[in-house]
């Protein structure tokens, strides 16, 4: 017999010896998907991930672990992801950011549309316009119709360059409102702001504003969304408050390095469309407030959405002139 013909009877001994004393052969390694998020744990990202984990695992066949490194509004997280193997097992998951930091941050080791492989998009998380009680007035004209009034007034955000920045910047510019960005270090202290006065609005995330307006401490105007929450029933999307051409709304979406092979690119976008139509992740991600998307946007789509999205949002950032190093 050949020395292939020996080590295969070999293995195949070891094997029938192995389950003989009442084991089984040792199982190929499942391997790791890696997830990168531009946020820290308990934020947006974690909240979506950790909702359909279990869902994403099933259909990859693989562990799911995320790697949360927050900084640079997600820019830290994208160049860690920039430079992993083009394998399929790392993979970014970015927002509205990501197309925005494209014109705010000019000193990146990255482009988003040349440096990644687009996947897909499949949920969206709330935002919500919400008001000192103190603000007269009651819906998004009457707010427009009081700032103007005033003369001036500030608004806050969870950071330069955040999507609360983002919305109130877009709402700024469509509206003719003359208000201030005032931003804060997270959104629980920019929500706090509101609750005390120090501003007189925000776009927050719903996750992070849904106590104080249950609460009573900060009313909601309306939601970015294209439907209403099921937690805040009575509030009605922009759209319904005469602000259909305002588009505020975030999203969040996943892409690989560049040159990730286009069949682990299919899987992975087959993987997270399943989990994401799950009907008991959906239910679970409408009571963390996100909304998931009716029809997700496959690699080609999600691609010529990304590049609508850097363009629209350089006008913004260039007329608010928005800058961080």
């Amino acid at each position: 017999m050949n020395p292939q013909g020996l080590a295969s009877r070999g293995l195949a001994m070891l094997a029938t010896l192995v389950v003989a004393l009442g084991g089984s052969p040792a199982a190929p390694a499942q391997p790791v998907v890696r997830v990168v998020v531009g946020g820290p744990p308990g934020g947006l990202f974690d909240i979506v991930l950790r909702n359909v984990t279990a869902e994403i695992e099933r259909g990859l066949g693989s562990t799911v672990v995320i790697d949360n490194r927050p900084g640079a509004g997600g820019a830290v997280a994208l160049e860690s992801v920039r430079t992993s193997k083009p394998d399929g097992l790392t993979v970014g998951m970015i927002n509205v950011a990501a197309a925005a930091n494209e014109s705010i941050i000019r000193n990146k080791a990255y482009r988003l549309l040349d440096d990644f492989e687009p996947v897909g998009l499949y949920v969206y998380p709330s935002n919500v316009l919400i008001v000192n009680p103190g603000v007269p007035g009651d819906g998004v004209k009457a707010l427009v119709d009081t700032l103007k009034a005033r003369g001036s007034a500030n608004y806050s955000s969870g950071g330069v360059g955040s999507p609360g920045q983002l919305a109130g910047e877009l709402f700024k510019s469509r509206t003719g409102v003359p208000v201030t960005h005032v931003p804060y270090k997270g959104a629980p202290p920019a929500v706090l702001a509101v609750v005390t006065g120090e501003v007189a609005y925000m776009f927050a995330t719903a996750s992070s504003a849904i106590g104080q307006i249950q609460g009573g401490k900060v009313r909601a105007l309306a939601v970015t969304t294209s439907e209403r929450l099921p937690q805040l029933p009575d509030v009605p999307t922009m759209a319904e408050s005469g602000y259909a051409d305002l588009n505020v709304s975030d999203w969040a979406g996943f892409v690989l390095p560049k040159g990730t092979p286009a069949a682990a690119r299919d899987k992975l976008h087959a993987a997270l469309s399943a989990a994401f139509a799950d009907p008991a992740a959906r239910d679970r991600l409408r009571k963390a407030t996100f909304v998931p998307a009716a029809k997700p946007l496959g690699p080609s789509e999600f691609g010529a959405f990304l590049r609508a999205e850097v363009d629209k949002w350089a006008k913004v950032v260039q007329d608010a002139k928005i800058t961080q190093e």
